[in-house]
């Protein structure tokens, strides 16, 4: 099996999570905004929850740190991609700045598992909520405040991550059209003892 073969059900995923990104993007710019000031209100939001999480801990003051220099990466990079849409726009056909593309390269990379994580966390927080209500376990409260705040830290980060790759060729394909899973049979060496 190959590495493409493995990779394959994860490209198809974060697709299908773009594509749904990409209608809320639309919906946005039929209103006459850019989709460049819906990213930045996503990760901005996500940014005040960072540091909120950031305020809690040791520990926590290190990983949000690392999600505070992506988010100020992708800040920048809405920044520039809408610099570089009005650019292109009014220059006819102009290429993108290699830093720009290679900020959407690892955003491209980052977001699904970001968005994936920040689900679970938020989800983890949740039941940490639903066990301080039942107990009034005053841990579960404060462990419900770090998985919530790191959780939507890192969804809001991926959702300004997708909304700016938002591309609207793909509401042209069908969801199902290029996923096309083919098992195949692995071959397996048995000792004889």
């Amino acid at each position: 099996m190959s590495l493409e073969s493995l990779l394959k059900p994860l490209r198809w995923a974060d697709e299908q999570v773009l594509r749904q990104y990409t209608k809320q993007a639309e919906a946005w710019e039929e209103k006459g905004r850019s989709k460049y000031s819906l990213a930045h209100l996503y990760n901005l939001t996500a940014t005040a929850a960072n540091c909120s999480f950031m305020l809690l801990g040791d520990l926590y003051f290190a990983l949000g740190t690392g999600i505070l220099a992506l988010q100020s990466l992708d800040l920048a990079s809405n920044v520039v991609g809408q610099r570089e849409e009005t650019k292109t726009i009014s220059d006819a056909i102009a290429k993108p700045s290699a830093s720009y593309e290679i900020t959407r390269k690892v955003s491209s990379l980052a977001r699904l598992p970001m968005l994936v994580t920040g689900i679970g966390l938020m989800i983890k927080g949740m039941a940490h909520l639903v066990d301080y209500v039942q107990t009034k376990n005053p841990e579960s409260a404060i462990n419900s405040l770090y998985m919530c705040s790191f959780g939507y830290a890192l969804i809001g980060t991926a959702s300004s991550m997708y909304i700016k790759d938002s591309d609207p060729k793909l509401l042209e394909k069908k969801p199902l059209e290029e996923f096309n899973l083919q098992l195949q049979p692995v071959s397996a060496r048995v000792r004889k003892k």
